[in-house]
């Protein structure tokens, strides 16, 4: 099989020209190899998600149905994430000018471009879906789940596929007019922004199944569930198949065109350019890139306006708002301000083939961090001034002290982050994208932010008072920038 021979060899390119020197260095770099070591860490992760909410069951037949309407809600962002991300680094990197040299047809260059996909995440798919349907089946006693979470999960897994291709191939073509940058941002917004969706559809279905199914069970997925006892829902769910199946070969097509062709002409106009330097011209120049990379203002959208949105203001605006509730609102601005640092990444990762001309200028890589970090704070000005406004309308006097834990939360954060990715950088000139650093340590440098945000709200929980909760929430604010004080010094070398 050569076209999969072809497709380890592109991310194995992938991965060098991201990071030459990474290699046999770093204990944790699972990525590059076999197709076991690409999908290792990510199958555990599903694979244990996955049995927690299978457990659901015990709970009866329509808590199955809700868990398993999430998870594949969250199967399908997944993937749609992990192609879109891998069809932008084909075509940034350019990765295919080298296969198109080779004595190899079209059409084990376009299987290899889908097992590409399958490397880098999309194998570990359907451990999202499947084992949850597994331990459904068994304490239910209905091969049903079971057999509904293969469908799913082979749905999941072609519709994010095409889904994926789409994205890469919008976000790759249009780079040079407004229009074809904003159409591009709102493509980069749906593929990240599908998990907000997964509450309200799980409430939804639940609703649904409390008060008589009506359409929701000829409604995918959750007619896959419905498929052997009611003809519409066999016929939705084979349509649905159908469909996913049509939308990957569409996806397919584009992204293949999108490859072929490549960028748009730079636009015919008298050449202008000028010489700045200093601070303010290095945050412009970042900002400017930023404007320019819808994937960057897609993710500030996300991260830093529908996720602080979707998780402090429901509980906020609530009326009925229990007092003792209002207590956790520090907490929770601490963590919605943490969490809010991981789109940083994005910042590192525009610079794609640019990075190669930082390296000759005297930076160390605290500059680096520096810049990217103002930046990103420059970036997301409106929206904290927002999240802000917010938090003092809905909490009161109160407010204040969450208002300024959700500030220094944001940029101990944001600092954090930016240095840690800033160390992390090659010693050598080098392309910058998601492989420079290891996407299974991305993750898991991600998932460690999660849990130390997660023990903190259960410590607070633990511990009543709401001066009890500031504290501790000073103590993790001090936590995080006495990190970012260790990481500063460590990060004095020369770029």
């Amino acid at each position: 099989m050569a076209w999969k021979k072809l497709a380890e060899i592109i991310a194995r390119e992938a991965s060098y020209r991201s990071s030459k020197e990474r290699g046999k260095r770093s204990f944790f770099r699972l990525t590059g190899g076999s197709l076991l070591k690409y999908n290792a860490l990510l199958i555990s992760i599903f694979t244990l998600l996955s049995v927690g909410m299978g457990f659901g069951a015990l709970a009866g037949r329509e808590v199955s149905i809700v868990m398993l309407t999430m998870l594949s809600l969250m199967d399908i962002m997944m993937g749609i994430l992990i192609m879109a991300l891998n069809t932008q680094v084909l075509i940034s990197d350019k990765l295919l000018d080298p296969v198109f040299r080779l004595p190899i047809g079209e059409y084990d260059v376009r299987r290899a471009l889908s097992w590409v996909g399958i490397y880098w995440g999309e194998a570990a798919l359907p451990f999202v879906i499947v084992p949850a349907g597994l331990i459904m089946s068994y304490i239910l006693n209905d091969a049903s789940f079971f057999v509904s979470s293969l469908l799913i999960a082979l749905m999941g897994l072609l519709l994010s596929l095409g889904l994926g291709y789409l994205v890469g191939s919008l976000a790759s073509k249009y780079t040079r007019s407004l229009r074809g940058r904003a159409v591009s941002t709102l493509v980069w917004v749906f593929a990240l922004g599908i998990g907000f969706v997964m509450g309200p559809v799980s409430s939804f279905v639940g609703e649904s199944l409390r008060s008589g199914l009506g359409l929701v069970a000829w409604i995918p997925p959750v007619s896959f569930i419905f498929m052997f006892r009611d003809p519409v829902a066999l016929a939705t769910s084979l349509a649905s198949l159908l469909l996913s199946y049509l939308l990957l070969r569409y996806g397919t097509n584009r992204f293949w065109n999108a490859a072929v062709v490549g960028e748009v002409p730079l636009p015919k106009v008298s050449a202008k350019w000028s010489l700045n330097y200093g601070l303010m011209a290095a945050v412009l120049r970042e900002l400017k890139i930023a404007v320019r990379t819808p994937r960057i203002l897609a993710s500030v959208i996300i991260y830093s306006a529908l996720f602080p949105f979707s998780i402090l203001f429901p509980s906020m605006s609530a009326s009925d708002m229990p007092l003792g509730l209002r207590e956790y609102i520090p907490v929770l601005a601490l963590a919605v301000g943490g969490l809010e640092g991981f789109s940083l990444l994005y910042f590192y990762v525009m610079e794609a083939a640019g990075a190669k001309s930082l390296y000759p200028l005297p930076l160390r890589r605290s500059d680096v961090a520096l810049l990217k970090f103002i930046a990103f704070s420059v970036t997301n000005i409106p929206l904290i001034l927002a999240v802000s406004a917010a938090i003092l309308i809905f909490s009161g006097i109160e407010g204040i002290f969450s208002l300024l834990i959700y500030i220094g939360s944001f940029a101990g954060s944001a600092l954090m982050n930016s240095l840690i990715y800033a160390n992390m950088l090659p010693e050598e000139p080098s392309h910058w994208s998601s492989e420079t650093f290891g996407r299974n340590i991305v993750g898991v440098i991600m998932t460690g932010e999660v849990i130390f945000y997660f023990l903190v709200g259960i410590m607070s929980f633990l511990i009543p008072g709401f001066v009890e909760k500031i504290v501790i929430s000073a103590i993790s604010l001090a936590i995080i920038w006495l990190v970012d004080l260790v990481l500063y010094r460590r990060g004095q070398r020369v770029l």
